[in-house]
């Protein structure tokens, strides 16, 4: 609410041609709460004159399909049933509040399940959800406490979802159980630390991507989809062999989003092999990647296949 009451003041402000609407995703986890939370929010538009549009769409049933955990999965579903809607209204931009408590807790979630720098960068600004919308999070950089303060000078109200309270979820431990702990036993200003280590962790990842954008671009040799039954990529050993491993890793990395090819079970030590079959230019070395994804070596070149 304070984001859409924040849009509407800049917009009366400012001007301009492009229109506000907004968008209530129903995760349908919380029965008739669920359905109040969509009706309160079809009330609070209609007295702002704002068009709503709420989605529904069962984040259990996205859990056992795909074996996620019901966070993974409710996000999933959210950021698939956005982008849809926004692309059928021709939106170019969606903005969603993640503010700057979601950072802290984001980096610190991430830190302990052992990310690497790029994980460590935190909640992105903004990123492409498809070639035609970008999400934007313009309250990244305020905290919680500031919009509440921000509502209350307008009057204004908002609901808060109960799930944020259960225990069960890793997440929801670590904002009410470990940040206070840290900040009392610890370290009071272990927010700004860690919004700190991401900034630095953000730098560090720019400038080792654009050393790999440039190992990538001299190694490139082809990439060919097949309509329906995988791809080919082929990349050049040569330049791979004065790379650090850091940079050889990452420019694989690079490729292998370009293929369109998931990361998700790529780990650390898939890219290591990944890299060191790469730099080591082994005649006999094959890995079978994550995927169904081929990397072999032939002929002074590296090739990935897979199926579609």
């Amino acid at each position: 609410m304070a984001l859409l009451r924040a849009i509407l003041e800049l917009k009366e402000q400012f001007g301009g041609a492009g229109q506000v609407s907004a968008i209530h995703i129903d995760h349908q986890l919380r029965g008739a709460e669920s359905d109040a939370d969509a009706a309160w929010c079809r009330e609070q538009c209609s007295l702002l004159r704002v068009p709503i549009e709420v989605f529904q769409g069962s984040a259990k049933e996205r859990a056992q399909a795909e074996g996620d955990g019901i966070e993974a999965a409710a996000r999933n579903l959210r950021y698939e049933l956005l982008t849809q809607a926004a692309e059928e209204a021709g939106v170019r931009y969606l903005a969603t509040a993640h503010t700057q408590n979601d950072q802290v807790e984001t980096i610190l979630f991430r830190l302990l399940r052992g990310s690497g720098l790029q994980g460590l960068r935190g909640i992105p600004s903004r990123r492409p959800l498809s070639p035609v919308v970008t999400l934007v999070r313009p309250v990244l950089g305020c905290s919680r406490e500031m919009l509440e303060s921000y509502l209350r000078k307008l009057g204004q109200g908002y609901r808060t979802d109960s799930s944020n309270q259960e225990l069960r979820f890793a997440r929801n431990r670590l904002r009410q159980d470990l940040l206070p702990l840290l900040r009392a036993d610890y370290n009071q200003d272990v927010d700004a630390a860690l919004l700190r280590l991401a900034t630095q962790a953000d730098e560090t990842q720019r400038f080792i991507e654009q050393h790999a954008r440039a190992l990538l671009d001299a190694a490139k040799v082809a990439l060919r989809q097949k309509v329906g039954c995988g791809g080919e990529l082929l990349l050049n050993l040569e330049p791979f062999a004065l790379a650090s491993g850091l940079v050889a890793r990452e420019a694989l990395r690079l490729a292998w989003r370009e293929a369109g090819l998931s990361e998700q079970a790529m780990t650390f030590a898939w890219w290591r092999e990944l890299a060191e079959l790469a730099q080591e230019a082994r005649l006999e070395g094959v890995l079978n990647l994550p995927g169904k994804v081929r990397a072999s070596i032939a002929s002074g070149r590296l090739r990935l296949e897979w199926v579609g």
